[in-house]
């Protein structure tokens, strides 16, 4: 089965069972130089591959800003 999700603002389809970890490697993104949220809630990177997404979520993958 397939899902889809609105990642970064576009339709993306996914296998069913897809954790936020496995979208973030199969995007060849670097874990740690990137944040998440999944239908507008923050995901820790620790939390990420317990995060099973469901269809209809809206994934956000974003650059954190660090600073002081």
């Amino acid at each position: 089965m397939t899902l889809h999700v609105l990642l970064n603002g576009e339709l993306t389809e996914l296998p069913e069972g897809t954790t936020l970890a496995a979208l973030i490697a199969q995007r060849d993104l670097t874990p740690e130089a990137v944040g998440s949220a999944v239908n507008g809630r923050h995901v820790p990177r620790a939390a990420r591959a317990e995060r099973v997404l469901d269809d209809g979520d809206t994934v956000t993958l974003f650059q954190p800003i660090v600073g002081g």
